[in-house]
């Protein structure tokens, strides 16, 4: 996906930048450097470039908006509460969890809006704290809920990077998994028939690569349902405001959410 491609120039540009920078060093000191001097040096510099640019870009982050944080608060019906692994927002339910991997960069706490719905409709959700906000980095981290909870039936679910973790983490671990749930994402790897799949994505979604979508349909299990929200787009499954390259929605978040929701709660009731 096209968002791993700033981290990987980012990583890589700090070596390009420290073998210049001592090789100008070199160039301006009168007396020569030993090369392995010079080679320790120069990964020395590197490294240091290379960290301190991860870190800058890594803390660039969405932020949760204005309609997310009010979300975050407990009602009757819905009671919030944070961990260091998760959100958890537990509503009426008690057989069903949802445990869902933010999109790359977006604090969980944004997607409350429509996890909040999704619990108000009998389904238990955690939003995962995953480090960096990057999902990649803790493939496992629905561990943290399912080792800890004793529902009947997990539903694994993530927003586009965050999508493609919770595919992996379905397709490696089928026994802890009953169903599927991607938004503006698809399944990197074959997902087995014992789980059912739910992708949801906007027609005006200008981030999904709809190519390798449509490619990705080799590894969707035979009880698969596709939904199209009609005047979507890639963000507005989430309040984090608007995402660079995103198209914009021709209907509101909360109506994109509530369709969302919807059939979530329509897979969850096939369980």
């Amino acid at each position: 996906m096209t968002y791993l491609i700033p981290v990987v120039l980012i990583l890589l540009l700090p070596f390009v930048l420290g073998f210049s920078a001592l090789a100008l060093v070199r160039k301006l000191r009168k007396k020569p450097m030993k090369r392995h001097t010079c080679i320790l040096l120069s990964l020395a510099l590197s490294l240091l470039l290379s960290g301190g640019a991860a870190l800058i870009y890594l803390n660039i982050h969405y932020s949760a908006g204005k309609t997310a944080v009010q979300a975050m608060a407990s009602s009757g019906s819905v009671t919030v509460t944070e961990t260091d692994s998760a959100v958890f927002f537990d509503g009426a339910g008690e057989d069903t969890a949802l445990v869902f991997y933010p999109g790359a960069k977006v604090d969980a706490e944004a997607y409350a809006p429509l996890l909040r719905k999704i619990a108000e409709g009998g389904v238990d959700c955690f939003a995962l704290k995953v480090p960096f906000r990057m999902a990649f980095f803790n493939l496992n981290a629905a561990d943290s809920v399912i080792n800890q909870y004793s529902y009947q039936h997990y539903l694994l679910a993530g927003h586009s990077l965050g999508g493609v973790a919770a595919s992996s983490y379905a397709a490696n671990h089928a026994d802890k998994a009953d169903g599927l749930v991607l938004l503006a994402s698809y399944p990197t790897q074959p997902l087995g028939d014992s789980v059912s799949l739910l992708t949801v994505y906007g027609s005006n979604d200008g981030v999904l690569n709809k190519s390798a979508y449509e490619d990705a349909k080799k590894n969707f299990p035979k009880d698969s349902v596709e939904l199209v929200i009609e005047g979507g787009n890639h963000a507005n499954f989430a309040d984090y405001g608007a995402q660079d390259g995103d198209k914009k929605a021709d209907i509101s978040a909360e109506q994109q959410q509530e369709q969302t929701a919807e059939a979530i709660l329509s897979l969850s009731g096939k369980l």
